[in-house]
């Protein structure tokens, strides 16, 4: 297991490859629809996922605060 931005990386490996899971810091584990050919492959589009999903929360984070911000004005 790694860790990676307080998210966990989780790999394994299976008959057609490797396979990665990453786990948020709230405990909701999540995994990739394929297998990759090395570990590399893996870690990296596990990096990815999380850095994506880091930045739609935040982007929901953004859009609700100033939703608010409107109503309230």
């Amino acid at each position: 297991m790694m860790s990676y931005k307080e998210w966990n990386l989780v790999t394994s490996e299976e008959l057609n490859g490797i396979a990665i899971d990453y786990i948020d810091p709230e405990g909701h584990s999540y995994s990739a629809p394929f297998c990759f050919y090395t570990l590399e492959e893996a870690l990296n589009y596990g990096k990815l996922c999380i850095d994506q999903s880091i930045r739609s929360k935040t982007s929901v984070s953004d859009r609700i605060e100033t939703a608010k911000e409107a109503m309230s004005n």
